[in-house]
C-alpha cells in the first residue's frame, strides 16, 4: 500500500511560490492602479463648488477605492504569509486536518490554510 503524501516536494513548492509571486505582482499593480486614480479625500472639499459634479458620487467612489485598496492590502499580507509557510515547510497543509490541501485549490487560492471541506465546516461552525 502506498504511503499517503504529507508534504509537497521542493519542485511543487517552487511552482506554488512562482504562482504566489505572480499574484503579489498583480495585487501590487491593482493597488497602484487604484491609488493613481483616487483623488485625495479632501479634494471633494477643495474643488470649486460651481463645477458640475456630484459630490456624493465622488465621495462614494473615493470610499469604494479605499476599501478596495484595504482588501487588496490584506490579500497581499496573506500571500506574504503563504510565502513564509513555504519557507517553514508548512505550506499546503490544512491547519484543521493536517492533510494536504489539493494542488488545484492552492493554485486558485494560494493563501489557503484549510481544505475546501474544512473551510466549509468552519463556515457552518462545525469545527
Amino acid at each position: 500500500m502506498a504511503k499517503k503524501k504529507t508534504r509537497y516536494t521542493k519542485a511543487e513548492l517552487k511552482k506554488f511560490e512562482a504562482n504566489i509571486l505572480k499574484k503579489i505582482a498583480e495585487v501590487n499593480e491593482s493597488i497602484e492602479g487604484v491609488r493613481s486614480t483616487t483623488k485625495p479625500t479632501n479634494s471633494v472639499f477643495i474643488q470649486d463648488r460651481s463645477e458640475d459634479f456630484n459630490e456624493g458620487t465622488e465621495a462614494h467612489e473615493v470610499e469604494k477605492n479605499f476599501l478596495l485598496m484595504s482588501r487588496e492590502s490584506d490579500y497581499l499580507v496573506n500571500l506574504q504569509k503563504a510565502l513564509q509557510r513555504i519557507k517553514d515547510g508548512t505550506y499546503g497543509i490544512c491547519e484543521v486536518s493536517g492533510e494536504l490541501i489539493s494542488e488545484e485549490r492552492l493554485m486558485e487560492v494560494p493563501n489557503a490554510t484549510k481544505s475546501v471541506v474544512n473551510k466549509e465546516r468552519k463556515k457552518l461552525n462545525l469545527i
